[in-house]
């Protein structure tokens, strides 16, 4: 059975590995130059995935925070507040492109990302799991996943499921299926298995109870 709460870590893992992968492609660009353009939309996707991502959690996690822990949370707001600071900067980088400034900006950026969701995986989730009941739980993370519309989920699992590793990808199948409609899972489902090899699918189906 898969906690509700248990797929922010998962997020938080393509986030991870997302952000790495472009903070050390875009400083292979700048040290020995190449072209920037495709880094530049990754990184413009990465920003919009981001940010809609810190909407979810101030608007429905932070305030879920505050009520059973409410010490905790003001340092998670500031975070974030710097963090959208942050993602102006790439939106200049983006709008006019420059390898030292996009070095500059995703080293900056990947530093604080990676300390941020490594607190919330410390302190925000546990207490929230520890003091909130399931249902409770359940209706605070259905309430921040709201934040993304419907007409960009393709793009959101486009994004997702490459980044995570089989495990990942089992857990977050496993709760889209126990969480969704049937009608809404069975387009999930579809978009899954296009971002997927043929053996990627079929192990994940294999591992997913009821999948077939």
């Amino acid at each position: 059975m898969v906690a509700p709460l248990d797929i922010y870590p998962i997020i938080h893992n393509a986030i991870r590995r997302d952000l790495t992968e472009i903070d050390e492609a875009v400083y292979k660009v700048a040290r020995q130059g190449g072209d920037l353009s495709p880094l530049i939309d990754r990184l413009y996707l990465f920003s919009q995935i981001l940010d809609r991502h810190a909407q979810g959690e101030d608007e429905y996690i932070f305030p879920a925070l505050d009520r059973v822990a409410p010490l905790l949370a003001p340092m998670f707001v500031d975070d974030h507040s710097e963090m959208d600071i942050m993602t102006e900067g790439l939106s200049k980088v983006v709008n006019a492109p420059d390898e030292l400034a996009a070095a500059r900006a995703s080293a900056v950026l990947h530093s604080h990302v990676r300390i941020h969701l490594a607190k919330e995986e410390a302190y925000v989730f546990p207490v929230l799991a520890q003091r909130l009941d399931p249902e409770e739980q359940a209706q605070i993370v259905r309430q921040a996943i709201s934040k993304t519309p419907g007409q960009n989920v393709p793009r959101f699992v486009n994004w997702l499921f490459p980044l995570l590793n089989q495990q990942d990808r089992v857990t977050m199948t496993a709760h889209w299926k126990a969480s969704m409609p049937e009608e809404v899972f069975l387009d999930r489902k579809s978009l899954i298995k296009g971002t997927l090899t043929s053996d990627d699918w079929s192990e994940v189906t294999r591992r997913v109870p009821g999948l077939h």
